[in-house]
C-alpha cells in the first residue's frame, strides 16, 4: 500500500448523498467551492444547485461535492458538476465521489459525463477506469458514458449536429457514415448485388465528365501526349446520399411513438437502408425498375422496408406516415436509366422543362403530404442546379414557397456541408465566369400541425 493510499484511510471520509443541494444546508459551501474552482461555477446557481449531490466530508469538514440529475423523461442519468479544495485534491477520493454516485443509479440508466482534458480531476482517465466510454470528442472535451454505446445514440447525433450547418468532413460525422457504409456494403455482399452504394447507379453524377473523373482518373504519356483514361469513374460520378445525415434526420425527426417512413422520390438504398437498421417501416416509390430490384436485394434483412416501382405524382400511399423524407433529383444533373438503358417513363430528370419537372415534383409532394399524421415532419434534402444561360432555376427558394402554401411550416433549414475538393478543381473553370461551384446542399424540415406539441411528441434528448 502506498503512501497515499494509507493517508486516505487515517482520514475521517463521508459521502453524504443529499437530494437537492438546496434546503440540504451546504447551499453557500457549494457556492464558494464552485467559484474558487472556476470550471465547476455552475454549481453555484440557484436553478443548479436544485439537483442532487453528493457531499465530501474530510475529517468533518466540507471539502467537496459532485452534483448529479436523473432524467426520467429522457432515460438518463447525468453527472454535472465536481470540485474539490485544492489542498484536499485526491484522485482515489474523488473516484469514490463517482462510484457513490454509480450506486444511486438504481434504474439503469446510461450514465453521462462531459469531461475536460485539461482538468486535474475531472479528466477522462479517471472515468475510463471507473468504466466509462468515450462516445465523442470535442476540443478540449471528451463526452462519456457509463453504459451501453446504444443508449445513447441519439444524443451523439445531436452533438454531431447540433446547428444548422452540417459539416459532413467533420472526424465524428465520417465516423457515423463509415460505420452505416460498411453495412450497407456487406448486405450488398451478402445478397449478390455489386457496389451496393452506387448500386444501378454507375457513372450518372454529370455523365463521364463529372468532376470525380477530371480528379481521379488515370493518366499515361503515349506519343509525347497525355492521354486520360476516363474509364475510372470509380462510380464516384453518382451523387450518394449520406447514411449519416440519414440517421440523424430519422432519430430527430420521428415521433416517441412513429414507426413509418415514406418517400416519394426513393432513389439510392441509404435512407432505407438505416431505416430498418433502426427497425422502422420503409416504403419508397420509385420510377426505376432497376433501382427497386437492387435496393430491395440489399434490404431484404428487414422487417418491412421495401421500394415500389410507380411514378409518385400518381401514386397516392394508402396508409398513413409518422415522417416523410425525400431526396429528389437536381434537374438535368444526373440522368437515370434503367435495365434497357434508356431513362423510364416518367423520369422527371427527363422533361423538357424545369417547369415540368417542378410541377411533377410537387404532385409527389402533394401525395405525400396527404399521407402524413398531423404533428409530423417532412424532410426534403435539396439543391438547386443552372440553366443552359448558367443562371440559378429557384429550385430551392420554390421548395420553400410551395410547402408553406401546403400548410406547413418551415421549420429548420439546413447547410449540408461537403468536401470542398473537387469544387476547388471545377473553380479553377467556373470563377472565370464567375460562377462559384457549390459544396453544399439544402436539408429542409417542413412541419404539419402544432409546433407547441413537439417537445411533448418527440424523444427527450436529454442533457447536452
Amino acid at each position: 500500500m502506498n503512501a497515499k493510499q494509507t493517508n486516505i484511510f487515517h482520514q475521517k471520509i463521508e459521502l453524504i448523498k443529499v437530494d437537492s443541494v438546496i434546503g440540504s444546508g451546504y447551499e453557500s459551501k457549494v457556492a464558494e467551492l464552485a467559484l474558487l474552482d472556476k470550471i465547476a461555477y455552475r454549481a453555484a446557481r440557484k436553478n443548479m444547485q436544485v439537483n442532487s449531490a453528493i457531499i465530501l466530508s474530510l475529517n468533518d469538514e466540507f471539502s467537496g461535492f459532485f452534483t448529479y440529475e436523473v432524467n426520467h423523461d429522457a432515460k438518463e442519468f447525468c453527472l454535472l458538476q465536481s470540485a474539490m479544495y485544492p489542498e484536499k485534491k485526491d484522485k482515489e477520493i474523488y473516484s469514490m465521489m463517482i462510484e457513490k454516485i454509480i450506486e444511486q443509479n438504481t434504474f439503469g440508466y446510461p450514465m453521462v459525463m462531459t469531461v475536460s482534458r485539461k482538468h486535474d480531476l475531472e479528466k477522462p482517465s479517471v472515468f475510463h477506469a471507473l468504466g466509462f466510454k468515450t462516445y465523442l470528442t470535442k476540443s478540449d472535451f471528451e463526452y462519456m458514458v457509463y453504459g451501453k454505446l446504444e443508449d445513447i445514440r441519439l444524443k451523439l447525433l445531436s452533438h454531431t449536429a447540433m446547428t444548422n450547418l452540417w459539416n459532413s468532413t467533420k472526424g465524428e460525422w465520417l465516423k457515423i457514415k463509415k460505420e452505416w457504409n460498411k453495412k450497407i456494403e456487406e448486405a450488398g455482399e451478402r445478397h449478390g448485388v455489386l457496389n451496393p452504394k452506387f448500386a444501378s447507379r454507375e457513372g450518372c453524377w454529370q455523365g463521364s465528365s463529372g468532376f470525380a473523373n477530371v480528379v481521379l482518373s488515370k493518366q499515361k504519356v503515349e506519343n509525347d501526349s497525355i492521354i486520360t483514361d476516363n474509364k475510372k469513374t470509380l462510380n464516384g460520378n453518382a451523387s450518394v446520399l449520406d447514411p449519416a445525415a440519414c440517421e440523424i434526420i430519422l432519430r430527430l425527426a420521428m415521433p416517441k411513438n412513429g414507426f413509418k417512413v415514406y418517400n416519394p422520390f426513393g432513389g439510392g438504398v441509404q435512407m432505407g437502408f438505416v431505416t430498418g437498421g433502426c427497425g422502422y417501416e420503409y416504403l419508397a416509390t420509385e420510377i426505376r425498375q432497376n433501382q427497386c430490384d437492387a435496393n430491395n436485394k440489399i434490404c431484404s434483412d428487414f422487417y418491412r422496408t421495401r421500394w415500389i416501382q410507380a411514378d409518385s405524382s400518381k401514386y397516392k400511399p394508402k396508409d398513413k406516415y409518422d415522417l416523410v423524407f425525400s431526396c429528389p433529383p437536381y434537374y438535368r444533373v444526373e440522368k437515370y436509366i434503367d435495365y434497357d438503358g434508356l431513362p423510364p417513363q416518367g423520369e422527371i430528370n427527363m422533361l423538357d422543362s424545369y417547369e415540368k419537372f417542378r410541377d411533377t415534383l410537387f404532385e409527389g409532394y402533394k401525395n405525400a403530404i396527404e399521407a402524413m399524421n398531423d404533428n409530423t415532419f417532412f424532410v426534403v434534402m435539396t439543391g438547386d442546379s443552372r440553366d443552359k444561360n448558367g443562371g440559378y432555376y429557384g429550385c430551392e427558394a420554390e421548395h420553400e414557397l410551395f410547402f408553406k402554401e401546403q400548410g406547413l411550416l418551415i421549420y429548420n433549414r439546413i447547410v449540408y456541408l461537403e468536401s470542398e475538393f473537387t469544387r476547388r478543381a471545377q473553380a479553377k473553370k467556373t470563377l472565370h465566369h464567375r460562377k462559384f461551384p457549390k459544396c453544399e446542399q439544402k436539408i429542409y424540415f417542413f412541419y404539419k400541425g402544432d409546433p407547441k406539441k413537439i417537445k411533448e411528441l418527440y424523444p427527450n434528448i436529454g442533457r447536452l
